[in-house]
């Protein structure tokens, strides 16, 4: 008997991608005949549409799409977001069981299975004092918390891309790995957590001294969203005249993915680019300030940099990121270099 899930997330893009991880674990628990149903926005469809695990995406704008699904009973409801808005939309689904955010008389809580989450979130029902200490406090992933909510088997990473863009990007990259170590730098984190990003200063200084190393050829790619290219025109100005850096101009997630693909190591900090690094299994240097550098696993192929000021892991918007330095990054990359 086919059996079907539906799973609501629609942002940030990143939490999307490592939600992903979790489709194996569902089919595994309910079945191979399971049709797995995915709500998203228009904009998050590239990172969704080659996923051999999702069998039907639809567009949270379409109403349309929306009360077709009205019509199926699910045996679970895996519901991620926490505005209200987009939950009144689903209110009237049918389900076995739901898990995750949920509108209780007009007030949005959370289920038991998932309370290890959300208890840390902005909708934690012991309000966002306590839910930063639980987060300063967590040792668990993202992974290890859902897996073990959802009774699903260890999480794994994994991407599907586009493979006629992977290919094309493939033999462009080609002409760079044949003579350099490839190391991509996505910097900036945009405009809504302005401390994820590397301070500009320090983002010269660091790109100063992976140019100055002598003991093997590196080539930087700077990469980053819409959001992020006035960060990376400005520092890239600072070394325009440099033959081994190159200025990436935003692109589309699929050409976005497959570049990422080619990195042998890209710098980051706690954005898409690190999920799709992840998720394809490429080694990445993050480093985290108001995000909980715990909750991100990196699955053996990344090193982390910890803010050591004394909001570190908060939600406040601009918390200290002075303790991020180029010298802390250019040390963990110098090791590895050495250690290859």
């Amino acid at each position: 008997m086919q059996k079907n899930i539906l799973i609501i997330k629609i942002g940030a893009l990143g939490d999307i991608v490592r939600t992903t991880y979790l489709l194996p674990g569902l089919k595994k628990k309910y079945g191979d005949n399971t049709k797995i149903y995915w709500v998203s926005s228009k904009n998050a469809f590239s990172l969704l549409k080659y996923n051999q695990f999702i069998d039907v995406i639809i567009d949270i704008e379409r109403d349309s799409e929306i009360e077709k699904i009205k019509k199926i009973k699910f045996d679970l409801v895996l519901s991620l977001e926490d505005e209200r808005d987009i939950l009144i939309k689903f209110k009237e689904i049918k389900y076995d069981k739901i898990s995750g955010t949920i509108l209780n008389l007009n007030n949005i809580t959370y289920t038991d299975d998932l309370k290890e989450w959300y208890d840390m979130s902005l909708i934690s029902k012991f309000g966002k004092e306590k839910a930063d200490i639980l987060k300063k406090e967590n040792l668990k992933s993202h992974s290890e918390i859902f897996s073990k909510g959802l009774g699903i088997t260890k999480i794994e990473p994994y991407y599907f891309n586009s493979k006629e863009i992977e290919d094309r990007v493939n033999n462009y990259m080609s002409l760079f790995k044949e003579n350099f170590y490839i190391l991509g730098l996505n910097l900036s984190a945009g405009k809504r957590w302005p401390s994820k990003s590397l301070s500009m200063i320090e983002g010269i200084k660091l790109i100063k001294r992976i140019l100055n190393y002598k003991k093997r050829k590196i080539f930087l790619f700077l990469l980053g969203g819409k959001d992020d290219f006035e960060y990376n025109k400005k520092i890239f100005n600072k070394f325009k005249n440099e033959v081994n850096i190159i200025l990436i101009k935003p692109t589309s997630l699929e050409e976005f993915g497959a570049i990422i693909k080619n990195l042998d190591m890209l710098i980051v900090s706690d954005t898409l680019a690190l999920h799709i690094a992840i998720s394809q299994k490429i080694k990445t240097i993050s480093y985290y300030a108001p995000t909980s550098a715990v909750e991100i696993e990196t699955f053996g192929k990344g090193k982390k940099i910890i803010s050591t000021s004394k909001d570190y892991c908060s939600y406040k918007p601009n918390v200290d990121n002075t303790s991020i330095t180029a010298q802390k990054i250019y040390n963990v990359l110098e090791a590895d270099l050495l250690k290859d």
